[in-house]
């Protein structure tokens, strides 16, 4: 049977936890910016300083296809529904089959609680939240490069989506020989680094976790990570976000290297 509505967790479906479970609705919360202002200095109307979005709700409504009010029908719903917040309770990326390629990084703030279990018509529902990137974005990473075998290169990518979202640039040394000092720019955002220490094959990664918290990290030829954040000059950018649209990618070194960058476009 092809469902109209189905919902995953990591690669975890809600109606294969029980078969007796039947979603009803799937209903993500209406985008809300909030915008910050200063009144203009001329006398009339405010300029716009910022704006930010703290967080973004999903509700999945279903219902429990249990019937009979025996004392087994109602330890059989019990069941069902310990499962459901246990499936739930995990957190992690949401994926809904009429949204393809997007994904949602959430923790469960509402669990499905029982009411009375006596009324089988009943209709339950979980809440989800996404704190640290309140966006729907593609699940599938896009990625562009240039250099190689030059200290210096550029190139040009196209972000999609409707929203801000951050870049993942991979520095990667490719002369052989210890590089001391690079400067990435992708879309006007700059960093410059000094006293890397990037040796020969190694990678300066500037990522992101999963709370979309950025990290600046060496990973080495055997696959471990030692932190550089502190190699990063006062002058440099915080991150590397850029706006929808054809965005350049840069680097300079003093030595030969490649330079990756990857994204996910997001969505309001």
């Amino acid at each position: 049977m092809k469902l109209t509505r189905r919902v995953r967790l990591g690669s975890a479906y809600l109606d294969e936890v029980d078969e007796r479970i039947v979603i009803r609705s799937v209903e993500p919360s209406d985008p809300r910016e909030t915008i910050s202002a200063v009144s203009a200095a001329s006398g009339y109307g405010q300029r716009v300083t910022g704006s930010r979005r703290d967080n973004v709700d999903v509700v999945i409504k279903f219902a429990i296809q249990e019937h009979g009010k025996t004392v087994d029908g109602l330890q059989a719903r019990a069941e069902v529904l310990e499962k459901v917040n246990a499936w739930a309770y995990a957190g992690g990326y949401l994926r809904l089959n009429f949204k393809p390629n997007r994904r949602l990084n959430v923790r469960l703030v509402q669990p499905a609680s029982e009411g009375s279990l006596w009324d089988m018509t009943k209709e339950f529902q979980l809440t989800f939240r996404a704190y640290g990137v309140p966006y729907w974005e593609e699940y599938t990473a896009n990625t562009a490069s240039c250099g190689g075998k030059v200290s210096s290169a550029t190139g040009t990518i196209l972000v999609e989506g409707s929203a801000k979202t951050q870049i993942t640039a991979e520095l990667t040394n490719k002369s052989g020989k210890e590089i001391a000092s690079a400067t990435i720019n992708i879309g006007g955002n700059s960093m410059t680094f000094s006293g890397l220490g990037l040796l020969d094959k190694e990678v300066l990664m500037v990522d992101h976790d999963t709370s979309g918290l950025v990290r600046i990290r060496i990973k080495n030829t055997a696959g471990k990570y030692r932190s550089v954040m502190a190699t990063r000059s006062a002058t440099s950018a915080d991150d590397f976000i850029v706006a929808p649209g054809s965005r350049s990618f840069t680097y300079s070194t003093t030595r030969a290297c490649e330079l990756k960058v990857s994204w996910r476009a997001r969505y309001l």
